[in-house]
């Protein structure tokens, strides 16, 4: 992921301007920086684009170039770790576009940036709530003013929250929201950020495969030309994923690129990194030598930078690292440091809450002076039209009073006649339906004992076919069992017919039935079986049967089965319904 700094607004216009200023954020911003860089012996503490804006004389009234040196000022204090300075100019800016009376296009969105500044300051120090409710309020400034690009920082932004909480999935949503945005405006370094951020996403989730797929698209967004901060942190990032893929010559390689850059242009930050990622490569690489090298450069960069942020990070990295190969004294000496420092960067946490609970607490209170100064204007108009109002009221209510009571009698009279004519045509109605309901009962009890007795009369059908095969079959194998075995002709005909026969006896007469039975009895299969799931479809057929009153006798010459055979089926299947000896098998069944 890379710092939040490379999030903040493009700061728009020269940076030349000086000489007093009506402004007080820039008054507020000049003072901040003069005092951090008269507070640090060394000269390269400054900034020498800020140092050169500050010495030229400029019209003081060019709101655009307060606002740009403002800003930059505010980024120079957050690279040097002065989060709560920087939050104070933020939010100075901010309080004095939203004060503005009429607002331009312009100024929305720079209320939008600030909010997404101010977020990602919160984000950075550790306050994710607030930093989620300021871009939450900077996505809805883009909203109202249709700004796609700043839309896409937002998501890009809050995206970068939920990966700090290990929400990845949230986070993945949000940065596929800005690509699709950012794809739309071809916002290339943009897309670069996006692409970048979904590789980090999948190297958390040790799919580095993937994670390497997002990275090389990041790296393809760029300018080889310019864009030599975000070359750098590329290479850094696909020398990462090269290492945890285990080809740790091509991750050197990238790691080498991304330091030389950064030794050129003096990324600072960044070089820190990159001094311990190829550190790190060399401890796998068990080359020990190279490996405490450039740690040692690590630690001797960072202190001579003093970022606090990125110190700690040194510190805990180099600590482990001099643990691991047995230097424990060197160890011991980092990591107390690293607990002084990390002890120190909490008491600032504190402090940049607390400012930021006083900013609030302090519009809360502007706002409820303005409400209380509101109500007092409102109750002196309403004293003064007070009573013209009680005396137009009270006409009215007597008005009113008389037209009630002439409209009440009128419609006590209506409703009368009204309910009288109601009653006698529901208990019409009452009538016609009983009756409705006993036709319809009527009709659908002969319906259904005609249909049982279709079905019936079919199953005793079924019967007398099947008595019919079964003695024919029984003929035909006697005489095959008479013919003379040379005689081929005609056993195999008779043969034939023998299986011709069962095949009338067999085929679909059952599927026909069961079709036929459940037209007539459309629960009975379904409550049986939610009464009794362990029943067979042999145990259902024989219920079927059973329940249209058929015999043993009857079953077993429908289902080709002996007597004995259908017995003890019945028997088996009084037991799988756990029914008495006294019990009827077709009552009981009747019932379902």
């Amino acid at each position: 992921m890379r710092l939040f700094i490379c999030l903040l607004i493009i700061v728009q216009g020269s940076l030349a301007f000086a000489g007093t200023s009506q402004y007080l954020f820039l008054k507020k911003a000049r003072n901040h920086y003069k005092n951090e860089v008269e507070k640090s012996s060394e000269p390269e503490k400054g900034n020498a684009a800020i140092d050169s804006a500050l010495k030229t004389v400029i019209d003081s009234s060019d709101f655009q170039k307060a606002y740009s040196i403002s800003c930059e000022i505010g980024i120079f204090l957050l690279e040097q770790g002065k989060h709560a300075l920087a939050l104070d100019i933020y939010n100075d800016i901010r309080q004095y576009l939203e004060a503005k009376t009429s607002k331009s296009k312009e100024d929305e969105k720079k209320i939008s940036s600030m909010y997404n500044v101010i977020g990602a300051i919160y984000e950075e120090t550790g306050l994710w709530n607030d930093a989620l409710s300021m871009y939450l309020n900077s996505l809805q400034a883009c909203n109202n003013t249709n700004n796609e690009a700043g839309k896409a920082k937002v998501y890009n932004n809050i995206g970068k929250l939920y990966f700090s909480r290990n929400e990845l999935d949230k986070a993945e949503g949000l940065f596929e929201k800005a690509i699709v945005i950012n794809k739309t405006l071809n916002k290339r370094q943009e897309l670069f950020n996006n692409y970048n951020n979904l590789a980090g996403i999948y190297q958390l989730r040790h799919n580095s495969n993937r994670a390497l797929e997002y990275a090389l698209i990041a790296l393809n967004q760029l300018d080889i030309k310019k864009d030599f901060y975000d070359l750098s942190i590329a290479y850094s990032n696909i020398g990462n994923l090269y290492q945890d893929l285990g080809n740790k010559p091509v991750a050197l390689s990238y790691y080498e690129q991304a330091a030389r850059l950064q030794g050129q242009h003096s990324f600072q930050i960044a070089l820190i990194r990159s001094f311990t990622s190829i550190s790190s490569l060399y401890q796998d690489m068990k080359k020990q030598d190279s490996a405490t090298a450039y740690m040692i450069k690590s630690l001797k960069l960072v202190e001579k930078l003093r970022n606090p942020s990125q110190t700690l990070f040194v510190y805990k990295t180099a600590a482990r690292y001099f643990n691991k190969i047995g230097n424990y004294k060197s160890a011991y000496d980092l990591y107390s440091k690293y607990v002084a420092l990390n002890d120190s960067l909490e008491k600032l946490n504190s402090i940049t809450k607390i400012e930021q609970i006083q900013t609030v607490y302090e519009v809360i209170n502007k706002e409820k002076d303005n409400k209380i100064l509101q109500q007092k204007i409102n109750l002196q108009e309403l004293a003064i039209q007070r009573q013209k109002i009680i005396l137009i009221t009270a006409a009215a209510l007597f008005l009113f009073f008389i037209y009630f009571l002439f409209n009440l009698v009128r419609n006590n009279r209506r409703e009368r006649n009204r309910n009288s004519l109601i009653m006698n045509q529901s208990e019409l109605l009452h009538q016609q339906e009983k009756q409705l309901l006993m036709d319809q009962e009527q009709n659908l009890k002969l319906e259904l004992d005609y249909k049982n007795r279709q079905l019936t009369s079919y199953a005793l059908h079924l019967v007398r076919n099947n008595e019919f095969v079964q003695k024919t079959t029984e003929e035909l194998k006697h005489i095959l069992l008479d013919l003379n075995p040379r005689d081929k002709d005609r056993s195999e005909r008779i043969k034939q017919m023998i299986s011709d026969l069962h095949q009338y006896s067999s085929g679909n007469v059952w599927e026909e039935f069961r079709l036929y039975f459940e037209e007539v009895h459309q629960s009975f299969d379904k409550n049986l079986s939610a009464a009794f799931p362990s029943l067979s479809p042999n145990d259902k057929k024989i219920c079927a049967l059973l329940k249209l009153g058929l015999s043993t006798k009857e079953i077993a010459s429908i289902t080709f089965r002996e007597l004995r055979s259908v017995e003890s089926a019945r028997n088996r299947l009084r037991k799988k319904l756990g029914l008495d000896p006294d019990v009827n098998i077709q009552l009981f069944l009747s019932h379902f």
